[in-house]
């Protein structure tokens, strides 16, 4: 039986770092931005874990469709840096005109370099499975991707799943998971500055504003009350230039974070504790060796391999932090601890903390 595991966070957390040193073991099939890509960025959960059975050929739509928001994106060259699909002309099915595939932009290329052949590969499997609730379904896609690869264990990881945790525990009653974490304040920072988490915020403030999702209605009747600049990004207007100059308070993240942390940890506070496994990415940088073996004596195991020779080399793909909080401007700073204040006392009560 093949394990399964996840790995949880808000986004901008160092999740990311944790895909890519796991895809460089042989024994290890990282599943990277799965759940992201599937929900268009988060923004259709509910639609991808339906209360009644789907069949192969609904788990097909959802990983095949070219999603809007995400497109959206590629179309205007404002992608996330997370997405890998390579656009070079003539050489790949898709481009940013034609739109990629939900498991096209991140989850095959980062399992291949050939992610068209892998999915074409993947189209009579998917569609031949089975009716069952969707987690199941979900669990047999991963497997056979882990199947193709000869491993044991699958690690799914998506930037802010933390927000869908309840929704993983549910689907996967005998997952593990691994919960990474950083101090809110950088993690607030990065998110200011994340294509993607600027693209759910603006699609969140559209939301309220308008009362209907504009990717999925026409229904306008609300659109004089949005400030000009929020109105240029509806799905309609939208332009590259309009979305790069649109503001994401580096205090409203720290809000968006400490609200998931502390939603998060009341979920993650169920599980057994051998079904948990807190992480900091801090830990990564300043004692990358203890961490990463802890990674992967958790994920594995049972592991008998050369493990100090893995380490040494995921060690590798270790980097500074391109900002830092405390180096902003002190009015941000205190707004930044203030936003941040009730995630990091509640990570504090847990054994977590950061120099204040």
């Amino acid at each position: 039986m093949i394990d399964q595991v996840f790995v949880v966070g808000t986004g901008r957390c160092g999740s990311t770092l944790i895909s890519n040193i796991l895809r460089l073991h042989p024994r290890i099939t990282s599943i990277s931005e799965f759940f992201s890509f599937v929900t268009d960025l988060g923004c259709q959960v509910a639609a991808a874990f339906p209360a009644q059975n789907v069949d192969g050929a609904w788990l097909w739509q959802l990983i095949s469709t070219a999603w809007p928001r995400q497109n959206l994106m590629i179309r205007h060259d404002v992608a996330m840096d997370e997405v890998l699909y390579p656009f070079a002309k003539g050489t790949h099915r898709f481009d940013r005109n034609s739109g990629v595939p939900a498991i096209s932009q991140v989850t095959l290329p980062h399992l291949s370099s050939d992610p068209d052949t892998l999915l074409d590969e993947l189209e009579p499997l998917v569609r031949a499975l089975p009716s069952g609730p969707p987690g199941l379904l979900f669990q047999r896609l991963f497997e056979l991707l882990a199947a193709r690869q000869g491993s044991p264990v699958w690690v799914e990881r998506s930037g802010g799943s933390l927000r869908i945790t309840h929704r993983l525990i549910e689907h996967f009653p005998r997952a593990r998971f691994v919960h990474i974490v950083r101090d809110g304040r950088d993690v607030a920072l990065s998110m200011s500055k994340h294509h993607g988490f600027k693209m759910v915020l603006v699609c969140f403030q559209l939301l309220e504003t308008l009362g209907v999702d504009p990717f999925l209605s026409m229904d306008r009747r609300w659109e004089e009350d949005m400030s000009d600049e929020l109105a240029a990004l509806l799905p309609e207007y939208f332009t590259r230039q309009a979305f790069l100059d649109f503001a994401t308070p580096p205090p409203l993240c720290g809000h968006y974070w400490s609200g998931e942390i502390l939603e998060g940890l009341t979920v993650l506070d169920s599980l057994p504790t051998e079904r948990l496994l807190t992480l900091r990415y801090e830990d990564f940088l300043h004692d990358s060796e203890r961490a990463i073996t802890q990674l992967i004596r958790y994920v594995l195991p049972d592991e008998s391999g050369d493990v100090a020779s893995f380490v040494r080399r995921a060690a590798t793909l270790l980097r500074a932090p391109s900002s830092r909080w405390m180096v902003g401007e002190d009015k941000i700073r205190r707004q930044l601890e203030d936003a941040c204040a009730p995630g990091l006392a509640a990570l504090a009560a847990r054994g977590l903390s950061w120099p204040i």
